[in-house]
C-alpha cells in the first residue's frame, strides 16, 4: 500500500468517524453555540470548520487549488454554514466520496508533488505538496473532532463511542461482570 492509498483508507474511516461525532450532537442551535471559554470555538464552529475540509481537499486534487472556508472568527449566518447536525454529517459523508473518487484520478507523482495553493479568501496564505496538503486536512480534522468530543457531556447528551468504549459503557461492562 502506498501513501494515497494509506491516505485514502485512512480519510475514510475518520470522515464515518467524523459524521457520527456530529450526528451525536443536539439539534438544539443555542446548546451548539455554547463555548468553554470565549476563545474556544463552539460545538457549531468546530463542525463548520472541520465539516469542509473534505470537499476543500476534493477541490484541491481537482482544481489544483484550495480555498479554505470557515476559518478564523467566521460568522455562523454565513452561506457556508450547514443548515443541521444532519446536514452537515451528510456533506461529510458525500465530500469524502468525492475525495476519494478524485483521489483514485490522481497519480502517484502529481500526490507526491504537485504543490497546491491555499487560498483564505483572496489571499494566498500557503503551498504545500498535494499529499502532505491532504494529511494536514486529516490530522486537522481529527484535532478538532477531539475539541469537539469536550462538549457532548457539558451539553447533556451521550458521549458518542467513537474510538472505543466511552467510560460510561466501561463501567457498564464492568458492572455487569461483577
Amino acid at each position: 500500500m502506498n501513501n494515497k492509498e494509506f491516505f485514502i483508507k485512512s480519510w475514510q474511516h475518520e470522515a464515518a468517524v467524523t459524521a457520527k461525532a456530529i450526528r451525536a450532537l443536539p439539534s438544539d442551535i443555542g446548546k451548539l453555540t455554547v463555548q468553554h471559554h470565549p476563545s474556544f470555538r463552539s460545538p457549531w464552529e468546530l463542525v463548520n470548520h472541520m465539516g469542509p475540509h473534505g470537499k476543500e481537499c476534493a477541490q484541491a486534487a481537482t482544481e489544483g487549488r484550495m480555498d479554505l472556508v470557515n476559518e478564523g472568527h467566521f460568522p455562523l449566518t454565513g452561506p457556508t454554514i450547514y443548515r443541521s447536525t444532519e446536514d452537515a454529517a451528510k456533506s461529510v459523508e458525500d465530500h469524502s466520496a468525492r475525495l476519494v473518487e478524485a483521489l483514485n484520478k490522481v497519480d502517484d507523482q502529481t500526490w507526491d508533488s504537485k504543490v497546491i495553493p491555499v487560498y483564505w479568501g483572496p489571499n494566498k496564505i500557503f503551498e504545500m505538496p498535494l499529499g502532505t496538503l491532504c494529511w494536514t486536512m486529516h490530522n486537522d480534522t481529527i484535532h478538532h473532532r477531539g475539541q469537539l468530543t469536550s462538549y457532548y457531556r457539558t451539553l447533556g447528551v451521550k458521549q458518542p463511542n467513537l474510538y472505543g468504549p466511552t467510560l460510561e459503557e466501561e463501567e457498564a461492562m464492568m458492572a455487569k461482570s461483577n
